[in-house]
């Protein structure tokens, strides 16, 4: 699966305002400052809208949004 073009967008600008690089795949989201615990309430809400997805605030924790693959396989999971 690969996440909407809006999805990929966020984290392409988020990383682009705080001085990172255009994320990898496999690369840690928060280590590269591309999110950040304000940033990852704004990106879920992003997710929820062009994914078509509800996240509990119980899953809302760095472990399940730090790499995009990571992302993506929640999102799979999510939709199950």
């Amino acid at each position: 699966m690969s996440l909407p073009v809006a999805v990929i967008e966020f984290l392409n600008q988020n990383a682009r305002a705080n001085g990172a690089a255009k994320p990898e795949a496999t690369e840690d989201l928060f280590a590269t400052g591309t999110l950040d615990s304000f940033a990852l309430v704004d990106f879920i809400t992003v997710l929820e809208e062009h994914c078509e997805v509800q996240i509990p605030d119980s899953e809302v924790v760095p472990a399940n949004f730090r790499t995009i693959e990571a992302i993506e396989n929640y999102i799979e999971l999510s939709r199950s």
